[in-house]
């Protein structure tokens, strides 16, 4: 691999592309564009086409030295091939970004802390289908073979698009003018293998590009299927509890004043993530006249995945003195003048033992389509005119199977048909107890059975299913903006850029749940949960439903043995630390189709629209923007600047439901819709911007910035319901109201969605020191700062809501999410980048890359002791090392990415805050080996996750591991050509 050059023979092409670049979004340095103008020539032009390790790595450095702020970059080694699997593991090793992953892949990512990010396509906003509602995409969406590179940028500028709190992204397309003239044609086919899923998995691109220099166009297709494991042991679900146990002494000192703190759902889960990708990309080019360029852009994805999940889960079902064990830790003071302990090593006693099966799938698809017309004349002023156009849709379901092993009856869950109480499975065992070990001895966290439990299959009973937080929602945007410049022949005003933006989205959402019809006697009613035990009560009073040992149950028994061939498996593999034991589960395959599945079980199955959850938005935005950019000389010194500001106005309609205290069905979460109102409102931001850049030398660079930021929320925290509770009057509230004392008036809501809440908005500063000691040297020191306004949290707001008679009388508590306090984010990057090309062969390949971020963060939010939390999911450090080597036809690279412990979420009140789940500190490895056995042949390797790093969850103290996310060595190999 190596890096290729070719010439040109067309000045208004360079020109062109230098202004377009400028005025899209400010990444020339305006020397360097100002030189070019002055020193181009109708004689040939060199142009550099990266392609190979080294090469990428000098385009990266290049880009950041003569960018306008503070900003990184990264350029795919050749077509189709950024250098990590997915696009968020690529941006990790930029400094400043830490990434989320989705079954071990990265999906998205914060950057200097923030997950509040626009991501442009092509330097303008697009559609994803995975995140409909937010600016930023789940990156697993958009196949990376798509892109040519990608550009974050940090430090605001008043001609980027605003947006973006922390940072803006730029995914960049290849252009059919960057390619040589004539065809090029590349394919790429690759089979990846997992080490647990032992799953091989296909990938193929295919790359076709035309290049006449007047018309060019390229055709891009990805496709791929993947199956990734994803284990989870420990707790299955987060429920917190406390235990204010009064009948055991845990610390022997002869009272009986002390509790236990512990999650309620624990268990091994066998889960499998199952996606099958499409990206589809065509860029067309026309050189309309020596003046006028037409580009014009389709970009296609599609995604169809599953996340399927099946394993053994215990529970106290709301028993008492659930652990047992002689290792109780003390841990804090409770409110009973005892202390809390916790186990890492428990006997319990479960209540429930249930075979768990779950399917959550998802169908997405979007496109985006881009025209831009760009004019370069002969006098000063140049611009163009992009119109954009993106539309979006995402089906999204769950479904939810519980088999019990455990008769019920140990937690009181019985059945009646009539004849008398029984358990609701009545073939079902109840074991003495389980051991639970978190002391992770062996590494893992593991779920120990008694010798045999569940070995025979008609002991399994499938006693609950449900499907709910199912929804289909969809959206559109549209975006029309011009933007011009204007030369000016001065000593530093170098030119003006200006622009005007007008944009469209629409976002609509239906949330749905399936229930089936349920009758016994003269009773009917459409249910959501399907248990064993359900029953609809005796609502008329005269005991018709009522029989000896309770009410009347309506769901059956649906025994594993009886159900249809092919629905039930044996599974064994519960990932590392697992249970070695094997047990039946309902495959979660068969669950795909939730409508299928659960009217072969409960016939009769209807779509419910859960309003709370249901909405629709309509965002229009009008922006304008200037920017003044200088050049030219302080004494011995160059500089660059630019200084401008940009104006958006955002207007907001959106629907709001009303929802009464019933519900619309029995044993459901969904609620009864009583009316809806469209609500408005608009706001305006002002967003000043300053770059400067000061070379003390030719190779080494002070950049300072400071801007002003804003990004709107994520639409689905504005929109959805308002559920009302009310109660009876009486009589003194009655006399207050006016109102007679047996009127239901409203006491307390529930407001899903806060139309009222305010965007993010920071203000930025940034201060760099860059030296470019060679071309493919870089040493650079990175300041920033965060002056965030607000942070979004649950709180109470004071509303008037209706009473039972549609009549607004008083305002009562609502609970919804807040603008709350604000805070601050403040560190620093550190950055060394050098191919050591100076050393003997055959050392003179070797290469490295080396980032470190240090960003600490405050919240609101305090600790059990009151100790104040960080922003959730930033990693006070992060550090990427890459050793690469590149000589003849071998490459080589090893990646290393690290973060430090994370705020994963929140759950339970406790002591003086609340109780934080923190993940521990991560450090995964990757590695790549490539061979050329032609000039556009080679081979190559790749391994991710080398060490099979996992992530482990604690509660509060990092001795306290509740959970275990444990992901897969994933292993590629594949070939590449190009002619």
């Amino acid at each position: 691999m190596k890096s290729q050059t070719r010439r040109q023979n067309k000045l208004s092409r360079s020109i062109t592309a230098n202004a377009v670049a400028a005025v899209i979004c400010g990444y020339t340095s305006f020397n360097a564009i100002a030189a070019d103008q002055n020193s181009l020539t109708n004689e040939e032009i060199e142009t550099i086409e990266v392609r190979g390790i080294a090469a990428s790595n000098k385009q990266d450095i290049n880009n950041k030295r003569f960018s306008t702020g503070v900003m990184d970059s990264i350029t795919a080694e050749d077509i189709g091939k950024l250098p990590d699997v997915t696009i968020a593991d690529t941006l990790q090793r930029i400094p400043g970004i830490q990434i989320r992953r989705s079954a071990g892949e990265g999906s998205t990512i914060n950057v200097r802390g923030m997950p509040q990010v626009t991501t442009l396509l092509n330097g303008e906003q697009f559609l994803s289908a995975g995140s409909i509602t937010t600016l930023q995409p789940d990156f697993t969406d958009v196949p990376a073979a798509l892109l040519s590179g990608i550009d974050v940028l940090k430090s605001p500028q008043a001609d980027t698009l605003a947006g973006g709190i922390s940072g803006t992204l730029d995914l960049k397309t290849r252009r059919p003018f960057d390619l040589e003239q004539g065809t090029t044609f590349s394919f790429t086919g690759e089979a990846t293998r997992g080490s647990l899923s032992e799953e091989t998995d296909p990938k193929l691109v295919a790359f076709a590009g035309y290049n006449n220099d007047d018309f060019g166009i390229i055709f891009t297709a990805a496709y791929d299927e993947g199956t990734l494991a994803n284990y989870r042991n420990g707790t299955i679900l987060t429920s917190s509890e406390v235990k204010d146990e009064t009948t055991r002494d845990f610390n022997g000192d002869g009272d009986l004043n002390d509790s236990f703190y512990s999650q309620r759902f624990y268990g091994v889960m066998h889960r499998e993530t199952e996606r099958e990708r499409l990206g589809l990309n065509t860029t067309v080019q026309y050189r309309i006249s020596d003046a006028v360029t037409f580009t014009g852009d389709i970009f296609y994805t599609n995604m169809d995945d599953a996340d399927r999940k099946q394993g053994m889960m215990i529970d106290n079902a709301r028993g008492d003195n659930w652990a047992y064990s002689d290792s109780f830790i003390p841990r804090l003071d409770n409110d009973q003048g005892g202390q809390i302990y916790t186990v890492n090593d428990a006997t319990f006693l479960a209540r429930r033992v249930s075979a768990y099966s779950e399917s959550l799938t998802n169908d997405r698809e979007s496109t985006n389509v881009s025209m831009l017309f760009e004019y370069q004349g002969d006098g000063p002023l140049s611009g163009e005119f992009r119109y954009i156009h993106g539309s979006a849709e995402r089906g999204h379901t769950e479904n939810v199977a519980h088999g019990y092993l455990t008769s019920g009856a140990q937690h009181g869950l019985l059945r009646n048909d009539g004849t008398g109480a029984t358990p609701v499975n009545p073939n079902g065992v109840g074991p003495d107890s389980v051991a639970v070990d978190f002391s992770r001895g062996g590494e893992y966290i593991t779920l120990g059975f008694e010798e045999g439990f569940g070995s025979d299959i008609n002991q399994y009973n499938l006693v609950s299913t449900y499907s709910e937080n199912n929804f289909e929602e969809e959206a559109t945007l549209d975006v029309a903006r011009i933007d011009g410049r204007y030369e000016f022949s001065t000593e530093h005003l170098s030119n003006v850029d200006f622009g005007i933006r007008a944009s469209k989205r629409d976002v609509e959402r239906e949330t749905y749940i399936l229930v089936a019809p349920f009758t016994t006697g003269d009773l009917s009613a459409d249910v959501m949960w399907k248990d064993s035990g359900a029953s609809l009560g005796d609502t008329n009073g005269d005991g018709e439903n009522s029989v000896a040992g309770g009410d009347l149950t309506i769901g059956h028994t649906n025994f594993f043995s009886d159900l249809p061939d092919g629905w039930v498996h044996q599974v064994s593999d519960f990932g590392p630390g697992g249970s070695n034991q094997s047990f039946y589960l309902i495959d979660p395959k068969v669950m795909d189709d939730p409508m299928a599945f659960q009217n072969a079980i409960y016939p009769g199955n209807k779509r419910l629209a859960n309003p709370s959850r249901t909405y629709q938005v309509k965002e229009q935005t009008q922006s304008a923007y200037f920017k003044f950019n200088f050049a030219g000389e302080l004494g011995d010194m160059s500089y660059t600047a630019n200084l401008g500001a940009q104006y958006i106005r955002t207007e907001l309609d959106m629907l709001q439901n009303q929802l009464g205290s019933a519900r619309p069905c029995s044993l459901c979460t969904a609620s009864e819709k009583t009316g809806e109102k469209w609500l408005n409102r608009d706001y305006s931001d002002f967003l000043p911007s300053m770059n400067f850049n000061l070379n003390l030398t030719e190779d080494f660079i002070l950049r300072a910035g400071y801007g002003k930021t804003m990004t709107t929320l994520d639409i689905g925290k504005l929109a959805g319901g308002i559920s009302v509770g009310r109660t009876r009057a009486g009589d003194v509230l009655a006399a207050e109201l006016g109102v007679s004392p047996d009127l239901l008036v409203a006491v307390q809501g529930r407001q899903n969605g806060n139309p009222d809440l305010e965007p993010w908005r920071a203000t930025n500063y940034n201060l760099s020191a860059e030296w470019y000691f060679n071309e493919s040297g870089l040493l650079s020191l990175s300041a920033f700062l965060m002056d965030i306004e607000s942070f979004v949290e649950n709180g109470t707001v004071m509303m008037g809501l209706p009473d039972i008679d549609g009549v607004i009388r008083r305002e009562v508590p609502v609970t919804t999410e807040i603008n709350g306090e604000g805070g601050e984010i403040k560190g620093f990057e550190l950055t060394y980048q050098q191919a050591f090309d100076f050393l003997p062969a055959p050392f003179d390949g070797l290469g490295t890359s080396l980032n470190f971020t240090y960003a600490p963060s405050d919240s609101a939010n305090v600790d059990v002791y009151g100790k104040s939390l960080p922003i959730q999911d930033n990693s006070e450090k992060s550090a990427n090392a890459v050793l690469w080597y590149e000589k003849g036809p071998l490459q080589l690279r090893l990646a290393a990415n690290y973060r430090s412990d994370r705020l994963d979420s929140l759950s339970s009140a406790m002591g003086e805050g609340v109780m934080p789940f923190w993940t521990k500190s991560t450090l995964y490895y990757d590695l790549y080996a490539g061979y050329e056995l032609a000039e556009d042949t080679s081979i190559y390797t790749s391994v991710s996750n080398l060490t099979e790093e996992k992530e482990d969850i604690y509660a509060q103290w990092s001795d306290n591991v509740i959970t275990q996310n444990i992901f897969e060595r994933r292993i590629t190999l594949g070939i590449r050509t190009r002619f």
